[in-house]
């Protein structure tokens, strides 16, 4: 005897609450593994076929017998995603690096550049000059050492102020993002799913809801005898708009177009600043850290004209400060070897100033406030923008919302007509 509903003599009232409970569950059921199919598993699980990239499965993250999430499967193009909202749309490189107090700076760089500034004079005099430099006293010695670190806080502060009115000359924000998403090749989609999070918690609530509905209807519509594929079609049909009203819900407001719901605006809207912080934390303490920028500062491909720039002012206060005496220096060392001193000591300079940014990163951190411009900049855009924003981060996967609401649509059809 085949089991269903009728045959447990249940009253309709139970039957009906049963199709509810099962809808329900179904829905709820189908959509969460859709998310986590969404994100994981990270790398590609199973036997790859070629065939599969011809055909332009790959697109889907089926690339053979086994599965990759769909959003680790595109993080190259999230990646870039995530830079255009990065680098143009919250932390404009210019406005980041004019936040910074030159003269704070200056004063923290200040100490330890002086330690180098001692540091550069004996080891660049013992290189070139190691007898003159031995032979002198040392009250003259320190004398010398003294005038130099003298040049340190008014050069400091003026490669601070060069660096500000160049920023892009020097730093390259979007190489930075870059760089660090391929180190760690799946932040990006930490990324995405933090700023993904609560959107995709509300959906999960609406399937509860939106199961529930369409399991009563279908217990209702069976009553009338239908065949099995008309339960499955209505299903099918009742479970892709199920799915389709959550996605318009999430992301509706008034401003859309002319149909307005009263008051109502959507969970991406009414959440924007709580979205905002999740995306602004990943983002501010995995990518656009102090320690990252510096490392971008000295270590990316525009740090050599960073390079330059402190020999420059490096070398020019050297010849301020020495322009009295400069006729005897160049008596004494030689024309080549005056330009070769300058030149060392310079590099010097330039070699440890990723330690000495590295060692004023606290106060870097606390004027750069990446993070809480970050929210700030997304909470205060208006509705449009902030979806403009962000919207990217779901765009590409909204076509899945109706074809999973369709799925178990349809299965749910199926068992309630097997069931009733």
């Amino acid at each position: 005897m085949e089991f269903s509903f009728s045959h447990l003599g249940l009253p309709v009232w139970a039957v009906f609450l049963s199709a509810g409970l099962g809808g329900l569950l179904l829905a709820w059921g189908f959509q969460a593994a859709a998310f986590w199919l969404m994100f994981n598993p990270q790398e590609f699980k199973g036997i790859r076929i070629p065939l599969f990239r011809k055909l332009g499965l790959h697109q889907l993250g089926l690339e053979g017998l086994g599965w990759q999430g769909l959003v680790p499967h595109q993080k190259n193009i999230m990646a870039e995603i995530a830079v255009r909202l990065m680098t143009h749309k919250l932390l404009p490189l210019d406005e980041m690096i004019r936040r910074i107090p030159a003269q704070g700076l200056s004063d923290r760089l200040t100490p330890p550049m002086q330690e180098t500034a001692d540091l550069a004079c004996r080891e660049v005099m013992l290189r070139h000059k190691p007898t003159l430099w031995e032979s002198l006293p040392s009250f003259i010695q320190n004398s010398i050492i003294m005038r130099i670190r003298g040049i340190v806080p008014s050069s400091a502060k003026q490669i601070i102020l060069d660096l500000q009115k160049k920023p892009a000359y020097y730093l390259s924000l979007k190489t930075l993002v870059l760089d660090v998403i391929n180190t760690k090749p799946f932040l990006v989609v930490d990324l995405f799913k933090s700023a993904g999070r609560d959107p995709m918690a509300y959906i999960l609530r609406f399937a509860l809801f939106a199961g529930l509905v369409v399991g009563l209807g279908l217990v209702a519509l069976n009553h009338f005898n239908i065949q099995w594929y008309v339960s499955a079609m209505a299903g099918l049909i009742l479970g892709a708009v199920a799915n389709s009203l959550a996605l318009q819900s999430l992301f509706f407001h008034p401003d859309h177009g002319r149909v307005r719901l009263g008051r109502f605006t959507g969970f991406f809207f009414r959440d924007q600043r709580h979205i905002a912080e999740m995306f602004a934390q990943t983002a501010a303490r995995e990518v656009l850290t102090t320690e990252n920028i510096v490392l971008a500062l000295c270590r990316g491909p525009n740090s050599v004209n960073l390079s330059t720039l402190i020999e420059h002012h490096v070398q020019k206060a050297m010849d301020l400060e020495s322009a009295g005496i400069k006729p005897l220096l160049v008596t004494l060392l030689g024309a080549e070897q005056w330009v070769a001193i300058k030149r060392d000591a310079s590099q010097v300079f330039a070699s440890k100033l990723e330690s000495h940014l590295m060692a004023a990163r606290v106060y870097l951190n606390d004027a750069l406030r990446i993070e809480e411009v970050i929210v700030e900049r997304l909470a205060a855009l208006p509705p449009l923008e902030f979806e403009r924003a962000l919207r990217p981060v779901f765009s590409r996967y909204e076509w899945m919302m109706p074809l999973i609401g369709a799925v178990w649509g349809s299965v749910l059809g199926i068992l309630i007509f097997v069931l009733t």
